[in-house]
């Protein structure tokens, strides 16, 4: 059983930190509580996503609302229930588990369609430019089930990769949550009621729609670290 919530955060933050330090990093996480949109977002945000969905599988979102882009997608994987495969491929009719790189980890390297019912996670994968190096030290975790839900961050890249432009436009493929029975499961996290934001399906999957993606629109840009 999770702990309270009360509990789990602090617990958690401690934790994090510390393997942070011992693995020589010395900025501070990144962090996002989940917030829900204003009523008049909300229902702008719902005739954009509905009238794509209307326009029939895979089609592209025009996004022309006044408000970020992220907002948009954060209330898709936050308030919606969907989730994204980030790509820097643009024209993805069918997503299909094929495995062109290596993981550390067990999970990470099954033959699977990777997404997240985080998008910022899913728009790091959408924007890297992976043509101009192939190591990457990323993660995206949960804290709460409850509305008061926490994310926590980090993203880096090799320090020689800073001056080569590691970033392009990409695209953010809109998929049903249940399309992705598999989860990377850690046990600790899971006693404080958390997860790691990596979904899979070992197979092809339909996207329900796509809207592309530029690196400025990704939030911490500026908070990439280039380490050894």
């Amino acid at each position: 059983m999770p702990l309270p919530e009360s509990l789990s955060k602090p617990i958690f933050y401690l934790i994090y930190n510390l393997i942070r330090l011992g693995s020589g990093v010395r900025t501070p996480m990144l962090r996002r509580a989940v917030q829900p949109p204003a009523e008049e977002k909300r229902a702008a945000f719902d005739r954009l996503l509905d009238t794509a969905l209307e326009s029939g599988s895979g089609s592209l979102i025009q996004y022309d609302l006044p408000y970020p882009k992220i907002d948009f997608l954060h209330y898709l994987c936050d308030w919606r229930g969907l989730v994204v495969h980030g790509s820097p491929m643009h024209d993805l009719n069918t997503l299909e588990p094929i495995r062109k790189s290596r993981d550390n980890t067990e999970f990470g390297n099954r033959t699977q369609i990777f997404c997240s019912p985080d998008a910022i996670w899913a728009m790091w994968f959408a924007i890297l430019d992976k043509d101009k190096f192939t190591l990457t030290n990323n993660a995206c975790i949960r804290i709460g089930s409850s509305a008061r839900r926490e994310k926590y961050y980090h993203f880096a890249l090799p320090r020689n990769k800073k001056e080569d432009h590691p970033f392009a436009e990409g695209m953010l493929y809109i998929c049903r949550a249940e399309d992705f029975p598999s989860r990377r499961v850690i046990p600790i996290l899971k006693f404080l009621g958390g997860e790691v934001e990596e979904w899979g399906s070992e197979q092809p999957v339909q996207p329900l729609a796509k809207i592309a993606v530029a690196p400025s629109e990704f939030p911490f840009l500026e908070q990439v670290q280039f380490a050894k």
